[in-house]
């Protein structure tokens, strides 16, 4: 067994989106300031003060995101966030300005030789560089036709390398009011997506934190692969 960790770091600093504030990791406690309370060999204790928005970092988008009281992460149903996947690699296909379409998505499955079927999580590398370099924020994303794709191949959920999966400048967000409400639950940020093997399933998990009204949740995205 092989597991690929997929998640982003999240440190003090990090802006993992264009509006969203940048993250906060504080110390709150210090073995310097609780020592003294402390009894031999203990010396005290570390801990941080936390702030960030719930769509910080690798996340996954719950419905409460886009549609009206709907799922928040407290709510939503586990089995859709882990379990048989696939990794579609769409670079081939894609220049940086382009949506991900339903034709890149089926010409992946081709080259791949790999099946989809009901139920599975679908990961897909959209580029070939770096998380958060020049033009990150840019990338053409999903078009609303990959959404139908999606749909239609009744995934349980999708896992991708950008920041949000609609392109950023489309303020429809076509994607997310199209998938989020059957629910196909949406995890963004991934890394290391080239890691993942073309030509056969693996398991996927991208558990939310239990966060009552919270509209996404950071999340520990890992790949296990059989070898």
């Amino acid at each position: 067994m092989k597991i690929i960790d997929l998640t982003l770091e999240i440190y003090d600093g990090l802006k993992s989106y264009l509006s969203h504030p940048p993250i906060v990791i504080r110390p709150e406690s210090t073995f310097e300031n609780s020592g003294h309370r402390y009894v031999a060999p203990c010396e005290g204790f570390e801990s941080r003060f936390l702030e960030m928005s719930d769509h910080s970092g690798t996340h996954i988008d719950a419905p409460l995101h886009f549609i009206r009281e709907s799922q928040s992460t407290a709510e939503m149903d586990l089995t859709r966030c882990y379990g048989d996947a696939v990794y579609l690699d769409v670079t081939p296909f894609k220049q940086s300005k382009d949506e991900v379409t339903y034709e890149m998505l089926e010409k992946a499955v081709v080259a791949q030789n790999i099946e989809v079927k009901p139920n599975d999580i679908v990961l897909v590398r959209t580029r070939t560089g770096n998380w958060g370099e020049d033009g990150f924020f840019e990338e053409g994303a999903f078009a609303a036709s990959a959404g139908d794709w999606l749909i239609e191949k009744q995934v349980k959920c999708v896992g991708l390398d950008l920041a949000n999966i609609d392109t950023h400048d489309n303020m429809a967000r076509e994607v997310h009011m199209k998938i989020l409400p059957v629910p196909i639950y949406i995890v963004e940020n991934l890394v290391n997506l080239d890691q993942l093997p073309k030509d056969q399933h693996f398991t996927f998990s991208a558990l939310p934190l239990k966060l009552k009204n919270s509209t996404a949740s950071p999340v520990r995205a890992v790949a296990i692969i059989n070898v």
